[in-house]
């Protein structure tokens, strides 16, 4: 008698230990994960370029406390799991590691977490350098889950220009060329397209605005010095795109994400 009701006992245990687990994986989004990619930062952009999708990278270390806390929480919400899994190549870069330390210069990652998000086109189109929860994410996540940002590009991605596409922004330390110059420069590209987001009579003014820039895009940033008569204009140009379809949308993601007003070049 003693011995079927232990034996009870155990199965009513086992059932709650069961159902418990059972719980706690369908909290977090049972056993789906979010798939990240095992391998670097160009290889993503190609695959987002090709499939349609953005790219979304993770900058963590693992002795990064709040980096374990969004791997444990919010990278297991199942809303989170899926919207990157079916709108997004998602990445992981271990600033530890080889890779992950010359991405972490290359996008100057200061702390962890930071998140980048590229579109389709390979441009950073969002940074954020703070820990999220589930809600923060999806949030985020659905803010850049559009149309603009996801399409499939036949030719690759809108590669960084080569050091020798960027003659004229290298060899001048304020990013400065003369709009002779510029237009020689785009006839030599054959065709080279831009986005102008401002114009200034003063220098001091487009170098203010290129600072400001800097803070948010990597793209390139050139200033072109336009002459009008005895006057100088100051056109602040931002992006280096191939087509003027690539330029005109990132123009509309300036406009719609950033508050900026450009027209293409």
């Amino acid at each position: 008698m003693n011995t079927n009701l232990e034996t009870a006992k155990r199965a009513v245990v086992l059932m709650l230990l069961l159902f418990t687990s059972l719980t706690a994986a369908i909290a977090s989004g049972g056993d789906r994960d979010v798939n990240f990619l095992n391998s670097n930062l160009e290889a993503a952009k190609q695959r987002a370029s090709a499939e349609g999708k953005l790219v979304f990278v993770d900058f963590y270390a693992r002795w990064c406390t709040p980096c374990k806390w969004m791997d444990q929480t919010t990278f297991k919400d199942k809303n989170v799991v899926d919207l990157l899994n079916e709108n997004f190549i998602a990445v992981k870069m271990n600033i530890d590691e080889a890779e992950g330390f010359e991405m972490k210069k290359q996008y100057e990652v200061q702390y962890l977490p930071t998140i980048l998000i590229f579109n389709s086109n390979g441009q950073v189109v969002d940074r954020i350098e703070e820990t999220l929860t589930s809600a923060d994410l999806i949030q985020l996540l659905q803010r850049h889950n559009s149309i603009d940002n996801k399409r499939v590009i036949v030719n690759g991605i809108n590669a960084s220009p080569t050091q020798n596409q960027r003659t004229y922004e290298a060899e001048d330390k304020n990013f400065s060329m003369s709009s002779a110059e510029y237009n020689k420069y785009k006839d030599t590209k054959r065709s080279v397209y831009r986005v102008q987001t401002g114009v200034y009579q003063e220098y001091a003014g487009a170098s203010k605005m290129v600072a400001l820039l800097k803070e948010t895009f990597l793209e390139d940033i050139v200033v072109i010095n336009d002459y009008r008569g005895d006057k100088v204009l100051f056109k602040v140009m931002l992006g280096q795109f191939a087509t003027l379809e690539e330029a005109e949308s990132f123009r509309k993601i300036l406009s719609r994400e950033f508050d900026i007003n450009g027209i293409v070049n």
